[in-house]
């Protein structure tokens, strides 16, 4: 039976487009890539200290601001949009090369701005001088590896990209519980980071180095203009969301202390599956949301977005419920107290949805300046109620901050969304707002519900029965909605 199922997998595989082909094994090397990193959070949880898995995640935080900072994130806009647009290929490595050089430059820049003052800054950080300089060493290779990460999904080149994948993926596993196992106590993030930065610079070095034989040249200003122009408007938007994914575990660290950002951090980890679940099924819906605009099927997309944000809240229902189960696997009996942040944290995917949905109809018709506004605005707010809320009730108030944020952001891209809309096609009701509605009612009713649940055993087990059943009474429903999408996609 299995060699019959097997034969018809491989058949139907070799009659598959190189589209289709490249979107499958795209798919699996980003789910492999975030399931070799949430397996490997029990390890790291406990080899590591909580004082030292604090400093860690501080890192984790920062190192996404600086990219952002120093790279400016060229391969979102420029460089995709002028691979379509350049037929020579030695002008797009020279592209490439243009903008890392640029890149280089400006993470240089910032080095040397840290340089002047490196107590002032490492006292705002959080972190110690050692790991911020990896992290600017880090900084240097990443946009290399995004430019070219770029490129090999433009060209369908999916073979190449999943190697080197799984190849950086590993060895950063590999290299941290090995680096954390030889260092001391007091020196547990500082290896972490170290083989963090080691891989990345392996990688990235091999990279800049080809793309310098392709293009014959070292320093290319061409597109230096043209690249600043396109992505500085763009940080205000990108710099506002990191904010509000990572603000929290910055301010915990300053206020409260590291071993309560580790806690925290423990909450975020075990939310990984279900972010990629739910990131996944915003890359289906995104394309299809798009298609039923151009071809006017506003009712196909009122209907079909009800059953998948019934799925979304169902499955954050799930994640709230198995939290004490969750938080065992992850971490250990240090990070117990980590099951009460999930209750927001999982409302706060399902919001992290809606406004994910919403901004789709934005980016359709072009409504970018209009979405920093509300990004920025989160972002502003996040920072201030973290900085009433964790000093009068403690780091677990910042799960709550980021919920109330996310709101925000989704009721802030609602109207963004639903101005574009009627300046567009006129009064459409492209969602159902009623039951969108309830649905965030009962999701945020239930965060605090279910959380009083984690000392009741027997009830907690009798709630998840009863969302099984009901999930399983609309699985015809989910699934044909899903394959809709699929088969529209």
């Amino acid at each position: 039976m299995l060699k019959k199922y097997l034969s018809e997998f491989i058949t139907k595989y070799k009659k598959m487009s190189v589209v289709t082909k490249a979107a499958l094994w795209f798919t699996f090397a980003t789910v492999l890539q975030k399931g070799i990193s949430f397996f490997t959070v029990p390890i790291f949880t406990r080899i590591m200290s909580t004082e030292q898995y604090g400093i860690f995640s501080v890192y984790l935080s920062w190192i996404s601001v600086l990219t952002i900072l120093g790279g400016l994130d060229f391969h979102t806009c420029i460089y995709i949009n002028n691979l379509s647009k350049m037929e020579d290929e030695k002008e797009k490595n020279e592209l490439a090369v243009s903008l890392l050089d640029l890149s280089f430059l400006i993470t240089f820049c910032w080095l040397i701005v840290y340089l002047i003052a490196p107590s002032f800054w490492n006292s705002i950080l959080g972190i110690p001088e050692s790991i911020v300089v990896l992290m600017f060493l880090e900084v240097f290779f990443i946009p290399v590896v995004n430019l070219w990460s770029t490129k090999q999904r433009y060209n369908y080149r999916y073979k190449t990209l999943v190697v080197w994948t799984v190849g950086q993926v590993f060895l950063n596993a590999v290299f941290g519980i090995a680096f954390v196992l030889l260092a001391n106590t007091n020196s547990q993030a500082f290896a972490r980071v170290f083989s963090i930065a080691l891989v990345q610079v392996m990688f990235g070095a091999i990279l800049i180095v080809s793309y310098i034989k392709k293009a014959h040249k070292i320093i290319i200003t061409k597109w230096w203009k043209k690249a600043l122009q396109l992505h500085i408007p763009l940080l205000p938007h990108s710099l506002s969301l990191t904010v509000l994914s990572s603000a929290d575990r910055v301010m915990i660290n300053s206020m409260v202390g590291a071993t309560e950002t580790a806690i925290y951090s423990v909450a975020y980890s075990a939310s990984m599956v279900i972010n990629l679940i739910k990131l996944s099924i915003t890359q289906a819906m995104t394309p299809w949301i798009y298609e039923c605009i151009k071809h006017k099927r506003y009712d196909s997309i009122r209907k079909h977005c009800n059953a998948v944000m019934l799925l979304v809240m169902l499955m954050s229902f799930l994640f709230i419920l198995f939290a004490p189960e969750l938080i065992w696997i992850v971490g250990s009996n240090e990070y117990y107290d980590a099951i009460y942040v999930i209750p927001p944290v999982a409302a706060s995917v399902f919001f992290t949805f809606l406004y994910s949905v919403f901004s789709a109809v934005e980016f359709y018709y072009e409504q970018t300046q209009k979405i920093m506004y509300a990004s920025v605005g989160a972002a502003i707010l996040n920072i201030v109620l973290n900085a009433i809320f964790i000093k009068a009730f403690g780091y677990i108030a910042a799960g709550y901050t980021t919920l109330a944020c996310y709101l925000f952001l989704s009721v802030a891209h609602y109207c963004v969304m639903k101005k574009a809309v009627k300046d567009n096609i006129g009064n459409v009701e492209l969602f159902d707002m009623k039951f969108i509605l309830a649905l965030g009612v009962v999701v945020i009713f239930s965060t605090g519900l279910f959380s009083l649940l984690y000392s009741h055993t027997a009830i907690r087990y009798a709630v998840i029965l009863v969302s099984v059943i009901g999930t399983y009474l609309n699985r015809n429903k989910i699934i044909n909605t899903m394959k809709m999408v699929k088969k529209k996609n």
